[in-house]
């Protein structure tokens, strides 16, 4: 289960680490591996070619970097939503009128489902510049979410998206 950044980078580096191990297999040594054995009574191994192999991890090793990206950035998003509606919680007293519930409620719902630019707005206040490198990430998740359709905006690989949403988390003690 991913539930963490952590979690989000430890999948990242496997999933990078074993397309890269198929495709130097693939490039390498498929061809002489001993077929003569359990390799090739193996009914799904035996119907794969070098090139399906070289194929296919190149083809995951050229998404891979963005969907790292979409991945850390929507564990992020979830942690600083519970994050930001428990914070909500801890400082409100116990509420009586109705409107006030209500008003609340709205503005729950908003943290909870609501546009997520605008429950890191309130952080610029601690670090300007942090929150801009995250709405960065924020952006280019944003892009590769959905579809790649429109004009690319500045590129964030996985190492910077990372660093970036961990040095906001710390920032939060979360």
């Amino acid at each position: 289960m991913i539930a963490s950044l952590a979690d989000a980078w430890r999948w990242y580096e496997s999933a990078r680490r074993l397309a890269r191990t198929m495709g130097r297999l693939g490039e390498k040594h498929w061809n002489s591996l001993p077929w003569d054995g359990d390799l090739g009574r193996d009914d799904y191994l035996r119907e794969l070619t070098s090139a399906e192999i070289l194929d296919d991890s190149q083809s995951v090793l050229d998404d891979l970097d963005d969907l790292c990206v979409l991945l850390l950035f929507s564990v992020f998003e979830a942690t600083i939503r519970e994050r930001v509606l428990a914070d909500v919680e801890a400082e409100l007293p116990p509420l009586r009128h109705v409107a006030i519930k209500r008003a609340l409620d709205d503005m729950k719902e908003g943290i909870e489902h609501g546009s997520f630019f605008k429950v890191l707005e309130p952080y610029k206040e601690f670090d300007v510049n942090l929150i801009e490198q995250v709405n960065q990430v924020r952006r280019y998740r944003n892009w590769v979410a959905h579809g790649r359709r429109t004009e690319q905006p500045a590129a964030v690989d996985p190492t910077t998206a990372y660093d970036r949403l961990r040095r906001f988390l710390g920032h939060l003690g979360a």
